[in-house]
Parts: C-alpha cells; structure tokens; sequence
C-alpha cells in the first residue's frame, strides 16, 4: 500500500501545475468537503482501508468539478455534475446529467425530424409568440398553433378518454416563417413530454422511392407505420414535391386516413391554400382525378383547420 507521502508525489505528476502549497490545500479540501465526508460515513463497511489514499485523484477531480459548477466555470462535461460512486471498494468519480440536459435527453427522444432546417432545430414558441404581438401577417397563425399546443397539453394532463385534437393547416408565401412556427411548435411538444415527428414531405417521398429494391418494402413501411402512428404529424412543406398517384395513393392516403380514424392530432405547412392543394392532388401524370382529390382533401380539412400566415420572406432579408 502507498503511503500518503508517495501518493501526493503522484497526484503532483498527474497535476503539474499545482505547487507543494496548492497540493496540500487540494488535499485539505477533500478532507473538508461535506460530500465526501458523507460519502465516506455512508459506504464506510464496503470501501477498502486505502480507499482516501489510493481515489486521491478522483476525489480532487470530484471536488474540483463541483467548484467549477458553483462558481459558473465551464464544466470538464457540460450538462454533467460529478458524483461519487464505490468500484471495487475505491471511490470513483461518476458523471450523471443535469436536470436540463435530463430534460434536453427526452425531449430529443420524443421528437423525430426528417430533413428539418438545422435552425429549426432551436425555435422556441415563447420567443415567436413574443415578436409577433403586432405582426397582423403572423399573428392569427401563431394564435392557432398556441391554441393546439395548448389544448395538447391539457389533454396529456387528464384521465380518462381524451377529446380529439384537431392540427393547423399552415398556408402562405415562401419564406414567411412557417416551417419555423411549426419547428418551435414541435420543439414545445417534445419539452412538455409530447411526442412529435416533423417530416418535410418531399424528402420523405425521395427517401421512400430511394428505399425500392435495397430492402425497401421493409424501409417503406417502417417509415409510413411511425408518420400513420406518430401522437402529433407535422407534414411539411406539403404540396411541394411532383406528385404521383402512388405518392397521393399509397402513402399520404394511407397516413391521413389511419390518422382520422384514430384522431390523432396531424398539421401541414404548404404554399397551397386548401382550394390550391385539391387542384394540386387531382392531377397526376396519368391526368385528373377530381375524386381522388376530393376524398383526400376530406381527410385534410378533418385532421387540421386551415389558417393563412403572410408576412415578408425572411430568407430573402437574412
């Protein structure tokens, strides 16, 4: 077993920096902290007789970290705190997370995004709702997100059957901020415990025609089964992609009518307004089919309630 002269010589190699002075005091705190003190009085028949001499410097570190915290020093984790745990009889210094990044954790769980704008990524609906109190382009849609956010999270809250949710349809020009509402909408979900997926429809439709012939039926249905079941669908930029009978047939019919029957809580962005978007489903390469259209956009105006957003294009006045 080393004694305590050799162990500081030690801990002085691994801390060059730290003169005999600083050593000694690093040593007294340790000796000092509560943490430790209670650590050890708590674990005291299963550490070994060594264990203060040989964990020397992971109890350094444990106490150096959590001094760092207290004085707003940038941690050796960030979103970690130290804590002390028994390996084998010694002490050890663990890292567990806080409860922000416990939080951050689960809401990046609950949230699932495909090919979402990076900046999304950092919406926060409060700041949205904050800046457009007198933006009369942006006001009434951001009003109609609040509410179903609202409403979401009231529902989450009670027992019993819950009532049927209905989503926003986002309609407006290039650039005005929808994508963006919708991000900071989705972003509220996840944080409040609320599952969400985002899906900006084209890329999806690409990645499922991409899937053919490489496992595909498999990827196909894999992919479809989670936006049918998702508890809130935000369908992106809808409306966007070159339409086939097989994208408005065999996946976004398939989504929308398992959504209606279950009600469960689905919301769009798209340039189109509704009248616009039953134009745009009814033809496809193999010509116009009214009827399709019309049974779809049923399913549409069911799942969401239509709200225009205006405003100026803020990617052209980055």
């Amino acid at each position: 077993m080393q004694d305590l002269a050799n162990v500081l010589k030690d801990f002085q190699k691994r801390y060059p920096k730290l003169g005999h002075s600083q050593t000694a005091e690093a040593f007294e705190a340790i000796q000092a902290d509560d943490e430790v003190k209670d650590f050890f009085s708590e674990n005291q028949e299963i550490l070994k007789p060594d264990a203060l001499v040989v964990s020397i410097t992971d109890l350094f570190e444990f106490v150096r970290e959590k001094k760092r915290e207290q004085l707003g020093k940038p941690a050796l984790y960030p979103g970690y705190r130290p804590r002390l745990v028994v390996e084998k009889g010694y002490p050890h210094v663990a890292y567990e997370p806080t409860e922000a990044t416990k939080k951050t954790l689960r809401q990046a769980a609950l949230l699932r995004s495909i090919a979402v704008p990076k900046s999304v990524a950092k919406a926060d609906l409060n700041q949205i709702v904050a800046e457009v109190a007198d933006d009369e382009g942006r006001a009434p849609a951001v009003a109609a997100v609040v509410a179903t956010f609202s409403a979401l999270v009231s529902q989450k809250e009670q027992v019993g059957e819950r009532e049927f949710v209905p989503g926003v349809y986002l309609s407006g020009d290039f650039g005005v901020g929808k994508t963006y509402l919708m991000g900071a909408f989705a972003n509220a979900l996840a944080y409040n415990g609320i599952g969400v997926m985002m899906v900006h429809w084209s890329t999806m439709i690409e990645r499922l025609k991409g899937s053919f012939g490489n496992n595909g039926d498999q990827s196909l249905l894999t992919l479809v089964d989670d936006a049918k079941k998702a508890p809130v669908l935000i369908l992106d930029d809808l409306g966007a992609d070159t339409l086939s009978s097989w994208s408005r047939d065999s996946v976004l019919a398939v989504i929308l009518e398992y959504r209606m029957q279950h009600e469960l809580t689905t919301c769009f962005t798209s340039n189109f307004d509704l009248q616009s978007l039953e134009k745009y489903l009814a033809q496809t390469r193999d010509g116009q089919e009214p009827g399709k259209a019309a049974r779809l956009m049923q399913r549409v105006r069911y799942l969401a309630k239509p709200v225009a957003m205006a405003g100026e294009n803020r990617r052209l006045n980055r």
